[in-house]
């Protein structure tokens, strides 16, 4: 048993480790999502977005999105929209929780192991506020790290009890610890494979136990690399064959759900000699960032082919670091750099999914063996030199101060969207994802000449990006440029004949200039390649209605509702689509839902406003369009129809007043068919009579 002292110190250490890391990070509670996967992690998914259901569970476990299968980071955020709704900073703060969980978890581990408390909280110190976690804990889509990393912990932790309780077994042969050493076992096995349905980055876990059962935990002896070759080591991996069978299915999985999103490049993109040299010096490059953390970025472009002098100078280092680590023959630092090199393999680029060259976030799990071996070799150093060992503590006080500076710093440039962009073109070149993620921001915010150039810079760099061609012809035709957003649309298309987006905008372009049988062709289109997507039908529903095919336009939107009830722009055009075919009623219904669900939408009001006005309910009718107007400046219709009402209830001279601000909106938009009528209304409301509009709809 231990005595209280050293428990108690244990205590604190874990306290300190949360307060630290809680501190450093705190500034990320007040930071926005940003426009890289977070739209297609939480704020644009809509099984998300609804927060905990059967349904989104069930989604979460049988359908793959984003390119990827990860179930437990699903339901994870499902569970930040209950609790938080679409507030970005709950979901920031649960990663900063799980990141200091995972720090403390880091610590228990390695003490337990090996018994060296202080070694054991400066590599758990190290991990906490190291820059390159930044990306992990800041960016609310890296949920998937930082959960994978919390169960793969915990997967540890019960197998470092299932291997001592062996040891229990060894010296007592009892009965009753061989039926908890199974049951630590199999735990041990199931916290991996629900590590794995967070982010399928662990499936190395095995390779980490084999080196742990070399050291600290001294199931095979340590006598160099002959070990490999003796039957001790053959048990000891027949005993792991659930864990790599796991794995196994799970990079299977991984591969062809990446490779079905089109994530993963082919060699005709990447040539296997240039992923090769990617993954060599990407491996150099980590290190560097390891000690010498500038020059972050979310984002590094994917450079095609690498510099001689700095493959050689990459290649050169690993072998020789490689070499001395051998010769050397510390368990510690031998354990450190095989785990660094190990559980980087999934995603150093020998299978290239996406177009990055590395990533920060990469680095979560593996910077843990490069930090133990440093610290363990240091101290034992420390050990052997009096000098070192008085400056050792202030030197690792320093450096974990320095580490915190440096990410707090880091942090800023996650706020939001234009910050990380524009750092990230500040510190690299020929960034084309950088470039078109600004102009994206840039266009949310209303600065749409600028988003514009950027979209163009994205397309010159990489012109094969189908995204970026689609987003450049978006900002064009928002620039009063169709016809050149037309060719960008039928590029967007070339280059990626699945992009279902593409053809609905390019189809709702060829809508908006009254082109409808093109329009009906390229929503139709759309809808064949995602025919579960809501929008995509709502579209065509739209166009379908614009041709006078009301029955075809009623049948899409009624599929669009029952794949997205709560997506208020759906519930309006399914409206405006049945006041078109008549059905008043029903177009209500539509109307008040499309209210409720969104009562900011001051197209929603209006129409629900009309269509009380046309029912007879004129104060309810006039709430509705009064709200409307608030909400958009100018809206002329929607004051016309507010006065109409009035009028009905003998308020000529409000009405009066009303109309003559819809006159001056109405004359000052050009709505002159508009301006008409209120001029025909203000005549009926000066004699004291009311004034009917025409009902809309075709019956």
């Amino acid at each position: 048993m231990d005595s209280s002292e050293p428990k108690k110190a244990r205590a604190l250490i874990c306290l300190a480790l949360a307060l630290v890391t809680i501190g450093v990070y705190w500034q990320v509670h007040g930071f926005d999502f940003v426009n890289y996967d977070d739209p297609d992690y939480v704020t644009e998914n809509a099984m998300v977005k609804s927060g905990v259901t059967l349904e989104g569970i069930a989604w979460a476990f049988t359908h793959s999105h984003a390119g990827n299968w990860h179930p437990l980071t699903w339901i994870s955020h499902m569970v930040d929209c209950q609790l938080f709704g679409l507030h970005a900073g709950g979901p920031h703060l649960v990663n900063v929780l799980f990141h200091a969980a995972n720090a403390i978890l880091l610590f228990l581990l390695l003490q337990r192991m090996t018994g060296a408390q202080g070694r054991s909280a400066i590599v758990a110190g190290l991990f906490a506020l190291h820059p390159l976690h930044v990306e992990s804990v800041a960016w609310i889509a890296e949920r998937k790290d930082v959960l994978s990393t919390f169960l793969g912990l915990l997967s540890l932790h019960a197998y470092v009890s299932y291997v001592q309780r062996l040891l229990q077994e060894r010296f007592a042969s009892a009965q009753p610890a061989e039926a908890k050493s199974k049951f630590e076992y199999w735990l041990a096995l199931i916290f991996f494979a629900l590590s794995l349905m967070a982010k399928p980055m662990l499936v190395t876990l095995p390779f980490v136990l084999l080196l742990l059962d070399y050291w600290p935990l001294s199931r095979i002896a340590h006598v160099g690399w002959r070990t490999l070759g003796t039957r001790q080591a053959g048990r000891l991996v027949l005993e792991k064959w659930p864990w790599f069978a796991l794995a196994a299915a799970l990079s299977v999985v991984t591969f062809f759900v990446q490779k079905g999103a089109g994530a993963v490049l082919g060699i005709e993109h990447f040539p296997f000699s240039w992923r090769l040299a990617n993954a060599v010096t990407s491996y150099f490059d980590y290190i560097l960032k390891a000690f010498w953390p500038v020059h972050l970025t979310v984002f590094y472009p994917l450079a095609h082919g690498q510099a001689a002098g700095q493959l050689i100078l990459a290649l050169g280092f690993l072998c020789i670091v490689s070499l001395a680590v051998v010769t050397v023959g510390r368990p510690p630092l031998l354990v450190g750099w095989l785990w660094y090199l190990g559980t980087l393999v999934p995603v150093i680029g020998l299978v290239q999914v996406g177009g990055q060259a590395m990533a920060d976030r990469y680095t979560y799990f593996p910077l843990i063996g490069i930090f133990i071996g440093l610290v363990w070799t240091g101290a034992e150093w420390m050990q052997r030199v009096k000098v070192l060992r008085i400056f050792g503590g202030a030197t690792c006080a320093i450096v974990l101060g320095l580490l915190a500076a440096v990410t707090v710093a880091q942090l800023q440039y996650w706020r939001d969207s234009l910050a990380l962009f524009n750092h990230a073109l500040a510190v690299s070149r020929d960034n084309a994802l950088a470039n078109n993620n600004l102009g994206s921001a840039l266009a949310r915010i209303g600065r749409p000449q600028e988003a514009l150039e950027h979209y163009q810079e994205a397309v010159r760099i990489d012109p094969d990006n189908a995204r970026y061609q689609d987003n450049l012809a978006t900002a064009l035709v928002r620039a009063g440029q169709p016809g050149a957003a037309v060719d960008h649309y039928v590029a967007a298309i070339r280059d990626d004949p699945g992009f279902a987006e593409a053809y609905s905008n390019l189809g709702a372009l060829f809508l908006a200039a009254h082109h409808v049988n093109e329009a009906i062709t390229n929503l139709d289109k759309a809808v064949k390649i995602d025919p579960d997507n809501a929008e995509l039908r709502s579209n065509l529903g739209n166009a379908l209605s614009a041709a006078g095919k009301l029955d075809e336009a009623l049948e899409q939107h009624t599929l669009a509702i029952r794949l997205a009830p709560a997506d208020a722009t759906i519930r309006l055009n399914a409206g405006l689509a049945l006041m078109k075919a008549g059905k008043m009623k029903e177009a209500a219904t539509q109307f008040a839902e499309a209210v409720r669900l969104d009562p900011g939408s001051a197209e929603a009001r209006f129409e629900l406003g009309r269509q009380l006005f046309f029912e007879g309910q004129f104060p309810a009718a006039i709430e509705q369009l009064r709200e409307a107007a608030k909400l958009r400046s100018n809206y002329a219709v929607a004051e016309f129809y507010q006065a109409a009402a009035l009028a009905e209830l003998g308020g000529y001279d409000e009405a009066s007043a009303v109309a003559m601000r819809a006159l001056g909106a109405a004359q000052q938009s050009g709505q002159t068919g508009l301006a008409a009528r209120i001029q025909e209304a203000l005549q009926s409301f000066n004699a004291k009579q009311p004034y009917r509009p025409k009902a809309p709809g075709g019956n």
